[in-house]
């Protein structure tokens, strides 16, 4: 493909976010996209870790930056309680970019800050620094923005706006400054970034050019990061165990391509009786489930989905609609989608993207517990095979240490007790160590720059148990071993 561009994140950082204090992770290209600008490795990583640890808050933050990049407003409910309540949330990304021939990195950071009144999340500052690639990465340009107009009084006294930057001679050709000042309004009564949005990415697409003036080379970095938000870089939230186990739409996350289009994006899959889809998303949901059932018959052999169209209706604007109802077909038996098992309905909803990624490089697939429901051996099979084969980047995280069999142990984060210094890597394994014995003993006896586990609280399990069911329990003692004891005071 012509001028084809592949974005991968190569690093993130988290600042203030959940119970995240601090915490980054390098992902398997961070080496050598930095020596060599070049993806060289297979990019699967999954965190793993105790509950309540920080697994999650990463997945969320992506979530975060995948509105960002993709031009659309932070939504509040989802996000409000996770921000910081002192000082503001930051979230810093480092991404790989390939455009054509060309290579470059790019560094965007947001800090973020919840209006609980206008119940609004707001883009507080921006910062994109970037590098081009030529015999070493050559010196880079930076452009930090601040908005005043969050505060609806900098909008009455007109307040001056200007990007700060430490190269304006070099950037002051961009002409990206012009129209600033209305731009800013518009992105803080939005709530969107100064970066990503519709009316940047408009300008930025009529001045792009093939040249490596600075005005080319700044579009290109933004235009591949807007692209790759709004088309390669799908994120799946928990909230959508909890569609799947309502049994009253089969969510399904879809990349497809032709040379027309591309979708990205999910697709409801209803699954108690009939229910009402537009003609043009039962198109993309039909050739979605082909796919899925040519690779769920390699995964489950015989079981089929079908969509199948029982009566269409027009709306009151005159769209048609159709009547669907969504069954599985196993042996030659058919029931309805909504009564196979919960794992069952995970792989059908993930299987579209994971195909994708499978043969795609330009995609980025973030999942929250990837393993919910399925079955242990399945999962470290399909592990193994995207780990060997996928082009494109997999961010997951899951309870079940059968990946620790399929997958190297740099391909692993693990979660940390210590909220200033969240995700780590494992050290210390050899060659003949099982990698998943080697994380259970991690766990128990240390040996890392940081606690896995707090194993004391296994302590307390039982006496919490006990406590719980007694009726005078306020008159029940105490009593802890000296080593919890210790435990505990150097806690305090």
């Amino acid at each position: 493909m012509e001028n084809q561009c592949i974005v991968r994140i190569i690093q993130n950082e988290l600042a203030n976010f959940k119970n995240v204090e601090y915490g980054e992770i390098r992902y398997m290209n961070y080496g050598s996209v930095q020596k060599n600008a070049g993806i060289e490795k297979n990019d699967i990583v999954g965190l793993y870790g105790q509950n309540g640890s920080g697994k999650t808050a990463m997945i969320e933050a992506l979530a975060i930056l995948k509105c960002i990049l993709a031009g659309e407003e932070i939504p509040y409910e989802p996000y409000e309680g996770l921000l910081a309540t002192e000082g503001r949330t930051c979230i810093t990304t480092m991404f790989y970019i390939e455009y054509g021939t060309a290579r470059y990195k790019a560094q965007y950071e947001v800090s973020l800050d919840a209006d609980h009144e206008e119940r609004k999340i707001h883009l507080c500052s921006e910062k994109i620094v970037y590098w081009q690639r030529g015999a070493a990465w050559k010196a880079k340009r930076d452009l930090g923005f601040q908005n005043p107009y969050f505060d609806p009084g900098s909008i009455i006294n007109n307040a001056a706006v200007s990007f700060q930057t430490g190269h304006p001679k070099e950037l002051e050709s961009t002409g990206i400054a012009k129209g600033l000042q209305n731009l800013a309004v518009y992105c803080a009564q939005k709530n969107l970034s100064i970066f990503f949005n519709d009316l940047m990415r408009g300008k930025l697409t009529k001045e792009e050019s093939a040249d490596d003036s600075e005005q080319s080379i700044l579009s290109r970095v933004l235009l591949g990061l807007s692209n790759f938000g709004r088309l390669y870089f799908q994120v799946v939230k928990v909230s959508q165990l909890a569609d799947i186990n309502r049994n009253a739409i089969l969510p399904v996350n879809v990349h497809a391509e032709s040379s027309n289009f591309i979708i990205q994006g999910c697709l409801p899959l209803v699954m108690g009786g009939q229910g009402k889809i537009p003609e043009s998303l039962y198109i993309q949901l039909a050739e979605a489930v082909k796919a899925i059932n040519i690779a769920l018959k390699a995964i489950i052999s015989d079981l089929s989905i079908e969509i199948r169209p029982v009566d269409e209706e027009l709306d009151k604007e005159g769209n048609k609609n159709i009547l669907v109802q969504v069954y599985s077909v196993r042996a030659g038996k058919e029931f309805l989608t909504k009564y196979e098992s919960e794992g069952i309905k995970r792989i059908i909803s993930l299987l579209n993207y994971l195909i994708s990624l499978y043969n795609y490089p330009e995609i980025c697939l973030a999942v929250d517990e990837l393993d919910s429901g399925i079955f242990e051996y399945l999962l470290g099979e399909i592990l193994g095979v995207l780990n060997e084969e996928a082009k494109g980047q997999l961010i997951f995280t899951s309870h079940n240490l059968r990946a620790f069999e399929k997958l190297n142990i740099r391909n692993i984060v693990c979660t940390t007790l210590n909220p200033k210094n969240r995700y780590i890597r494992l050290t210390g394994k050899e060659k003949n160590h099982n990698p998943r014995d080697f994380y259970i003993r991690t766990i128990t006896i240390g040996g890392q720059k940081e606690e896995l586990y707090d194993e004391a609280d296994l302590q307390s399990i039982g006496y919490a148990f006990r406590r719980a069911c007694k009726k005078n329990s306020d008159n029940i003692k105490i009593h802890f071993s000296d080593q919890f004891r210790a435990k505990l005071d150097k806690r305090m």
